[in-house]
């Protein structure tokens, strides 16, 4: 029966197992088992090793858990040497990716003071801001998982944590705890914060590794967003068209004033310097409003006005191209 999804048995497989563990095709169970504990502490599935590919992370330890399931089971040795003999000098390229990131990796036996130092991982989080947030800043309280070590099996050989029941061969558990974090002014969508010391407690490193915010603009009621213009459009009586106001106009962070000139169209923009996210503007679009009803004294003024209105007809400029 084959051992895994690909059909194929892995005491079958073309990949040189002891070249993948470290060890010479003679070697003892106790220096497989050795050299399998090494590699589980570079490798397993509770660290992260920076600048290495999760994916091939997550096969190079799938490579090392192969090899030892087989070399350690002097049957499935047996067979695996045999069906392999012809294969021998055929090695993994998962090992070659990954052999440069085990020698810089720390060991016991280094001198602590010429031990590399280990960059924590940085994890990323997406954060909704509504806009007003996002060009004054907040502060958030936010919630991070640290790995907390196995009280069962914390110390003991990589071949014990995998048969750890309590934490199921992970060798750590996910406690939650809540930090605060502080988003500055000036933000806008897709943006991406790093706030350092603030994200995953990182076991390798010993210590807390950065966050990488990213800014997802929560979407407004009126303002909608153009790059990192705001824009909007905001209807004006045909009263304060004509002869010009001061209105009110809705912006991220309340209301302010905007000056509209006298015998403004509909369609007409106006610019509100620095209104817009990062310093960018808010763009306000005017939309003139026709009265719907009229009283009788209000139809003889406007007929009135159009005896007087000097304007030609604008439809007038339509036919003279005809």
């Amino acid at each position: 029966m084959p051992d895994d999804r690909s059909g194929v048995s892995k005491t079958q497989t073309s990949k040189d197992y002891y070249y993948i563990l470290g060890v010479r095709p003679d070697a003892t169970s106790e220096e497989i088992t050795e050299a399998y504990h090494d590699l589980y502490e570079k490798f397993g599935p509770h660290v992260s090793v920076q600048g290495m590919d999760p994916d091939i992370l997550i096969k190079t330890f799938k490579d090392i858990s192969d090899a030892y399931e087989v070399l350690i089971d002097p049957a499935k040795r047996r067979e695996y040497d045999k069906n392999s003999a012809n294969a021998r000098n055929s090695s993994s390229d998962l090992r070659a990716l990954w052999t440069k990131h085990a020698s810089a990796a720390p060991t016991a036996e280094m001198d602590k003071d010429r031990q590399p130092k280990v960059q924590a991982m940085a994890i990323e989080m997406e954060l909704e801001v509504t806009l007003k947030e996002a060009i004054k800043g907040t502060h958030r309280q936010i919630k991070i998982s640290d790995p907390k070590p196995c009280s069962e099996c914390s110390g003991q050989r990589a071949v014990n944590k995998m048969q750890c029941q309590n934490c199921r061969g992970l060798g750590y558990f996910n406690v939650e705890r809540n930090e605060e974090i502080d988003l500055p002014p000036g933000m806008y969508d897709q943006m991406d914060i790093r706030i350092p010391d603030k994200g995953r407690y990182d076991l390798r490193a010993a210590r807390k590794g950065d966050l990488i915010v990213k800014v997802h603009l929560k979407q407004h009621p009126f303002l909608s967003v153009l790059g990192r213009d705001l824009v909007c459009t905001v209807p004006v009586t045909i009263y304060e068209a004509m002869l010009g106001a001061d209105i009110e106009v809705p912006s991220a962070t309340g209301k302010v004033v905007m000056k509209i000139q006298p015998l403004t169209q509909t369609g007409r923009v106006y610019r509100l310097k620095g209104l817009g996210l990062a310093g960018a503007d808010q763009l306000v679009t005017t939309e003139v409003v026709i009265p719907q009803q009229l009283t009788g004294e209000e139809v003889a003024l406007y007929r009135k006005l159009k005896e007087l209105s000097r304007e030609p007809n604008p439809r007038d400029a339509i036919f003279s191209k005809l």
